[in-house]
């Protein structure tokens, strides 16, 4: 009888593991998606696609036969604080699986080992094929792919149609070289008293809005840049870097086409979006948000008529061998894995759901941008949008981006202080390298700068 029991009772237990462990196999496997976005608040149309996509991608994982759920983490804190957070998440061993991500921060996050290589994931992944060149190198770092760009946008000069038809210059307008804008310049100027013809910013007070969308723009399309990937070196001298300060002076100094007052005045970049709506100057080199907020028919700075009274030019190589045919640049955001996922192979589904082409149009149609994928620009939603869908195909291919060190504050003040120099008069363009090149090596030390001839 004892015996009986005893078999019984071990029979039971049998069981019961077997129960058990049939129900640990079929408990659902909870991955986290992070953004800093909440709904009804900060980027409310994330939170919103992202709560649309969750249920999708479940289904699709319980199509392959996997219970997947999904939970998001919304946020809506400072931007800054948010990368804390994450890098503090991180560090400690946790953190959401998959995380909205700027793509300036990869190369901070890749040094700490705080992100996960995606390459072995992204050879197989078809979709991979419809990104730019310049959106793939955007998320890598090192030689190794962390971030899959998910929007960006990108830096052109824009004018008005109304002044250069006064001016008589033919429109639609597109300078081929420095030549051809600089004779622009000088036509509005000779034509059109009153009238500035081109804002580059220039000066700290503008910012980085100098950096970004004024000096680097001239940098690049002089065929250089402040930053050697190869080398992981700053250029601190090249002659492209005074071809770019040789514009600087041609503009405010040598042939005034350009306000140098301005660029140094109180809330300068407010009073030029101002004087660009009043007409009152007549080119502006400036970013995708300056079309879709600043001068919108319903923006701060409003042009009613926009679309048909302003138009857009890329920013011309200056047309010495070696310099590209146009130049742009750009920031943007994607996704990335964090390394402490327990299910990699999952998260990376997920991400690759959130990046798909249907995905990234349900996004679009909630908040138009410029796309990553070069298979968005031709769809019926995106091409409808003719701004978005030319600048795309024009400017994406040839843009660049800035280089996430971290140094890279002190290194763009400096950029903004060299132009300020010029503009002002108080150095030549070599002095003012000069006095660049000391300060970054100060900065930063002398093995991790260099000199390009």
């Amino acid at each position: 009888m004892k015996t009986s029991w005893i078999r019984g009772v071990s029979l039971s237990v049998v069981l019961l593991l077997l129960l058990g462990l049939s129900v640990a196999e079929a408990a659902p496997i909870t991955l986290q998606i992070m953004a800093n976005a909440v709904k009804g608040g900060k980027n409310t149309q994330d939170a919103e696609w992202i709560e649309k996509m969750i249920p999708e991608f479940e289904k699709d994982m319980k199509a392959e036969g996997q219970d997947v759920r999904v939970e998001f983490v919304a946020s809506g804190i400072n931007d800054e604080d948010y990368k804390a957070r994450l890098a503090l998440d991180i560090k400690g061993g946790g953190g959401p699986d998959v995380i909205a991500f700027d793509h300036f921060w990869v190369p901070e996050f890749a040094e700490a080992n705080f992100l996960l290589p995606l390459d072995s994931y992204l050879k197989t992944w078809p979709d991979w094929n419809q990104y730019y060149d310049t959106m793939k190198a955007m998320g890598s770092y090192k030689g190794k792919t962390y971030l899959v760009m998910a929007g960006t946008d990108v830096r052109m000069i824009y004018y008005n149609k109304e002044l250069f038809k006064k001016a008589g210059i033919p429109v639609p307008w597109q300078p081929k070289n420095w030549n051809e804008l600089l004779q622009a310049c000088r036509t509005i100027k000779q034509k059109l008293p009153g009238v500035t013809p081109i804002q580059l910013n220039a000066g700290v007070e503008m910012g980085e809005a100098t950096s970004m969308q004024g000096f680097y723009m001239a940098l690049y399309a002089a065929g250089g840049w402040i930053y050697n990937w190869d080398t992981g070196k700053w250029i601190v001298k090249s002659p492209a870097l005074l071809d770019a300060l040789n514009l600087y002076k041609t503009i405010y100094v040598d042939e005034k086409l350009g306000d140098a007052m301005l660029q140094v005045s109180p809330k300068a970049r407010e009073k030029s979006f101002e004087l660009f709506a009043a007409e009152k100057i007549a080119m502006y080199v400036e970013g995708t948000w300056m079309w879709s907020s600043v001068i919108a028919p319903n923006g701060a700075w409003a042009i009613p008529d926009r679309d048909t009274r302003i138009g857009w030019a890329a920013f011309p190589g200056s047309g010495k061998p070696g310099a590209p045919p146009i130049a742009s640049v750009s920031g943007g955001t994607g996704w990335v894995v964090n390394p402490n996922t327990k299910h990699p192979d999952l998260a990376f589904k997920l991400l690759a759901k959130l990046n798909s082409a249907q995905a990234r149009i349900d996004y679009w149609k909630m908040k138009p941008g410029i796309p990553a994928r070069k298979d968005l620009a031709d769809m019926p939603d995106v091409k409808a949008n003719t701004f978005i869908s030319e600048t795309t195909k024009k400017l994406v291919p040839y843009t660049t981006y800035r280089p996430g060190q971290p140094a890279y504050p002190e290194v763009s003040y400096q950029v903004q202080l060299m132009t300020e120099r010029i503009v002002t008069g108080q150095m030549t363009p070599e002095q003012a390298l000069d006095a660049y090149a000391k300060a970054v090596t100060d900065l930063v030390g002398q093995a991790n700068v260099e000199i390009q001839k």
